[in-house]
C-alpha cells in the first residue's frame, strides 16, 4: 500500500503511476516489425540462415535485442517523472501556477537557432516573502561559485532537471551550455539537479563551468531547501509501489 501523508504526496503518487503505466504500452521496434509479439520475432530468427546457425534464434538473444529500446523507454519515463514532479512540488509548495514555473527563449547554439525551455523556473518577485528571501539568498551564494565577481542581478532560478545524464552527445552538450549562458545573462541562475550518481563524469565536469550542478542526494536536498518538501522521503516511502511496473517490464524480456 502507498504511504501518502499529505495532499502533495497524493498528487505526486498519481502523477508517477500515470507515467509508469505508459511503460506497459511500449512495444520494442523489432517486435512491432515482426507483428507485435516476441514469439513472432523468434520465429523469424529461427527461419534466418545466419541467426539459426549461431544461436541468434534463442530467447536469450531476443531478450538482449529488445533490452536496449526498453531501457531507453524506462529512462525517458523516469526523466518525465522527475521533471513533472519538481514542477508540481514548486507549484504546490510555493504557490506558483503552471505559467509561473515555465520559461522559454530562442537560443543560438553554434549555427543553429532553436527555442529552448527550462524544466522549472522560479521568479523571485512571484514568491511569498519568506520563500523569496530564502531562495534569493541561496542563489546569490551559488552564483559566487560560478564567478568570483558576479556582474549580474539575479531575478530568478532556471532548472534543467535530469534524473540522470549518461549521454556524451556533443550537440546536446553545446545546446545545454548555450542555454546556461542565456539564463545567466538574463539574470537567471542556471541550475542542473542530477538525481542519480551515475551521470557521465566528463560531461558533468564540463557543465560545472556554466551550470550550478547538484548530484545524487544533493539534488533532493536542493528541492527540499527551495520548497520545504522532502521529495526523497516520499520516494523512499513508496519505493515498492514504484519498482513493480519497471520490474514487470524487465521480466517480460525473458519470458
Amino acid at each position: 500500500m502507498p504511504d501518502l501523508r499529505s495532499p502533495l504526496d497524493e498528487v505526486l503518487f498519481k502523477l508517477t503511476q500515470t507515467h509508469l503505466a505508459k511503460l506497459q504500452e511500449y512495444v520494442p521496434g523489432p517486435v512491432r516489425k515482426a507483428g507485435g509479439a516476441k514469439e513472432h520475432l523468434i520465429a523469424r530468427y529461427r527461419a534466418d540462415p545466419v541467426f539459426s546457425i549461431w544461436g541468434l534464434d534463442s530467447a536469450e538473444y531476443a531478450a538482449a535485442t529488445l533490452s536496449g529500446g526498453t531501457i531507453t523507454s524506462i529512462h525517458r519515463k523516469l526523466g518525465d517523472i522527475y521533471q513533472d514532479s519538481v514542477k508540481t512540488i514548486f507549484m504546490t509548495a510555493l504557490g506558483q501556477t503552471a505559467e509561473h514555473v515555465a520559461y522559454s527563449a530562442v537560443i543560438v547554439s553554434g549555427s543553429i537557432e532553436e527555442t529552448r525551455t527550462a524544466d522549472a523556473y522560479l521568479q523571485f518577485n512571484r514568491l511569498e516573502t519568506s520563500a523569496r528571501k530564502r531562495i534569493n539568498a541561496w542563489c546569490r551564494a551559488e552564483l559566487r561559485k560560478l564567478t568570483a565577481k558576479p556582474k549580474v542581478k539575479l531575478i530568478g532560478i532556471g532548472m534543467e532537471i535530469r534524473h540522470c545524464y549518461q549521454t556524451g552527445d556533443s550537440k546536446r552538450t553545446q545546446a545545454d551550455e548555450a542555454m546556461a549562458r542565456h539564463l545567466l545573462v538574463s539574470g537567471i541562475l542556471p541550475v542542473m539537479p542530477l538525481f542519480c550518481n551515475q551521470s557521465n563524469p566528463t560531461v558533468i565536469e564540463r557543465y560545472r563551468s556554466v551550470w550550478i550542478v547538484k548530484q545524487g542526494v544533493e539534488s533532493y536536498q536542493l528541492i527540499e531547501r527551495l520548497s520545504g518538501y522532502d521529495y526523497f522521503d516520499f520516494l523512499k516511502r513508496n519505493r515498492d509501489e514504484f519498482r513493480q511496473p519497471i520490474l514487470k517490464v524487465l521480466r517480460s524480456l525473458t519470458e
